[in-house]
């Protein structure tokens, strides 16, 4: 195995503390995490039991690694993620599953080309299967032609690399024998949002873990046989943000962690990246699943 620079490197306290800082201050450094898992990182993996009805006891104990809202960026650097990478690496995974926004302001692609080249090197047995977000559409202000040219090639460069987008669609994975769906979503607020389309062969009594990154994409979901969504797209944060048709923060209904929802298991991931902002009290998060 290639040994880097960062392989040599201990994680020393002061690197954690630097970490912490700038990523509150909503910046994602290198420093926020030791990619061997051995010391202090300000990033958090969260460990969690999901119990899901239809679920056969084969199904019982594939790890899935969830991770989300990556924004590279001039504020979440190369060297963080792929950190961030070696950290996932190491949890020894059966699956690694993607939920969107993957970039956050790039009119020419370069961040679009270091990203998938990076999410690449994710490691697992099965495979890593993703979605979109709002983010990863472009800029409204580019003309139509070149934000879809850019959606485009952020999609080929990521199935190039391996990486399995579903786009309203569904696939269909064996796992010691049994077969366990999965299902991605466009983004809500863009409007490519088509369950009808992406749940069309998907049957109602086997699991089923669906893809969409904005958590709210669950209330449209009632009458689909989405067993547990993952989501993310809030950064953790309890309020919305302040526009100008609306100057009183309102709370969100779903902003990170679990909730239960019409019979349906949501949970929304913080994300790994931060677009600039202050963020108290959220620290970035890679969650892994074990089904139950």
């Amino acid at each position: 195995m290639r040994r880097t620079t960062d392989d040599k490197e201990s994680h020393k306290p002061s690197d954690y503390l630097k970490g912490a800082i700038l990523g509150t201050l909503g910046f994602c450094t290198r420093w926020a995490v030791d990619a061997q898992g051995n010391g202090p990182e300000w990033i958090e993996v969260v460990e969690i039991d999901l119990h899901l009805h239809h679920s056969h006891k084969r199904l019982h104990g594939t790890r899935i690694a969830h991770i989300s809202d990556i924004h590279h960026s001039r504020t979440t650097s190369s060297g963080y993620l792929r950190r961030c990478v070696e950290r996932i690496n190491r949890l020894d995974v059966d699956l690694v599953v993607l939920t969107g926004d993957y970039i956050t302001y790039d009119f020419r692609g370069t961040y679009r080309e270091k990203v998938v080249a990076l999410l690449g090197d994710i490691e697992s047995r099965f495979g890593t299967f993703a979605c979109l977000g709002n983010h990863d559409y472009g800029i409204r202000s580019l003309p139509d032609d070149k934000r879809e040219d850019l959606l485009c090639r952020l999609i080929q460069g990521m199935e190039a690399n391996g990486i399995t987008v579903l786009r309203n669609e569904a696939t269909v994975l064996n796992i010691n024998g049994h077969p366990l769906w999965f299902v991605g979503l466009g983004d809500l607020w863009i409007g490519d949002f088509q369950p009808e389309k992406a749940f069309a062969n998907v049957p109602t009594d086997q699991v089923t873990i669906t893809l969409v990154h904005n958590p709210r994409g669950i209330e449209h979901l009632g009458e689909f046989p989405a067993h547990a969504v993952v989501s993310g797209h809030t950064h953790g944060r309890r309020t919305k943000t302040l526009t100008r048709r609306s100057l009183i923060p309102r709370n969100r209904r779903f902003h990170s962690g679990m909730y239960e929802v019409e019979g349906k298991k949501l949970y929304v991931n913080r994300g790994l990246g931060r677009v600039g902002r202050a963020r108290l009290k959220t620290r970035p998060e890679i969650t892994v699943f074990t089904l139950r």
